[in-house]
């Protein structure tokens, strides 16, 4: 169990593992309190599962050598579920890391299921289990108990075994194929940032008023605005309720926001009160042409809905591999309403799945069920 504190610690650290063929790497982090997630822990493990927590939260340590090592090109970065470490580490480098092998991904190709878990990957592949009694600690208070560090570091020690027992059955299965897609799609950088201006698409509604519409949009992108320079949450802010209730009925003065019913403005001062008459101005002033993020009503049969659903399942089943790495719920309603541009009709998706959704769709393909196991004939 090791914490290292110092940048000569770091420097030592960066020469013993430059030559690694890959190393296994994770993060602590705060972001209930901030906009931008607050890094509190790295932890970094080698290939033999050795593993070390560093601490940026260190004044004046050099991290430097921590970013070179995670974007060098001749050593893997072996992750589980990556995006929120990659937002974090895009934030501070504007780079993610690269190449890189994702443990989730990878279980979810070898018949793991949906979204497994770390905790359940180290008990089902390693044969240990993690004490998550501190998951939900304050990773940002100092000084850190030796439970805490521990905890933390074991988070990549387990890691080095996963992943080439991972590798092993994803080679022996030719299923390299399967997760290089899911691994490109880390590389998009705009999963770790928001425009301001698509910030209103985060919102859960259902609302076709384009007015509306225009009004939420402008409130949301000055909101994100706001909480992007302040760095805190935006729902210190402005909750996503009240910037729909307030879309709904605008107020056109501050003194007609106590008009507004159902509504709590206590936590808003007039300050933000300013900004949301702005922004309901511009939302009115400019005819702005949105496309509702909800814009696919087409009707489709609930019935065929299900079919496909059964036969995506049966196909997972039959492959011993997790259903949303084939297709997931929307990928099922653009296949029953017609749309053939989608990923699950395309390379090894097609040939396990695609084709017999397609065949039965067109009447060429019929469902039975044959000593208890489901046909597609």
């Amino acid at each position: 169990m090791v914490l290292i504190t110092t940048s000569n610690e770091i420097a030592n650290l960066y020469n013993k593992l430059k030559n690694e063929k890959f190393i296994c790497v994770d993060t602590e982090f705060i972001r209930e309190k901030y906009y931008y997630p607050k890094l509190c822990l790295i932890q970094i493990g080698d290939s033999k599962g050795n593993g070390w927590a560093i601490d940026p939260l260190i004044k004046n340590i050099n991290l430097k050598p921590i970013y070179k090592l995670l974007t060098k090109t001749n050593i893997i970065k072996v992750f589980h579920s990556p995006r929120q470490d990659f937002e974090i580490i895009f934030n501070l480098i504007n780079k993610v890391p690269e190449p890189i092998f994702d443990t989730q991904s990878a279980a979810m190709a070898c018949g793991y299921g949906d979204s497994v878990s770390y905790e359940n990957l180290v008990k089902n592949i390693v044969g240990q289990k993690i004490d998550k009694s501190i998951r939900f600690t304050n990773w940002e208070k100092r000084p850190l108990s030796n439970k805490q560090i521990k905890y933390a570091i074991s988070d990549v020690t387990h890691l080095s075994k996963i992943y080439l027992n991972l590798v092993k059955i994803i080679k022996k299965n030719n299923r390299i194929e399967w997760i290089k897609e899911e691994l490109e799609n880390f590389k998009n950088k705009n999963l770790y940032t928001t425009k301001p201006y698509d910030a209103w698409k985060k919102i859960k509604f259902n609302h076709n008023n384009l007015n509306t519409l225009s009004i939420v949009r402008e409130i949301s992108a000055s909101r994100e605005k706001l909480a992007q320079k302040l760095n805190i949450p935006k729902s210190k802010i402005i909750r996503d309720d009240i910037i729909l209730k307030i879309a709904k009925n605008p107020p056109n003065s501050i003194e007609n926001f106590k008009y507004l019913r159902g509504v709590n403005l206590s936590n808003i001062d007039n300050n933000i009160k300013l900004i949301i008459l702005k922004s309901i101005n511009i939302a009115k002033s400019k005819k702005i042409s949105i496309n509702n993020k909800n814009n696919n009503n087409t009707k489709v049969s609930k019935a065929l809905l299900e079919v496909l659903k059964i036969i995506l399942l049966n196909s997972a089943e039959k492959n011993n591999i997790s259903s949303l790495l084939i297709a997931n719920k929307d990928d099922i309603k653009n296949i029953a309403i017609g749309k053939r541009n989608i990923k699950s009709l395309k390379g090894w998706r097609y040939q396990i799945f695609g084709s017999s959704a397609l065949k039965f769709i067109e009447g060429k393909a019929s469902i039975k069920n044959i000593n208890g196991k489901l046909i597609i004939e």
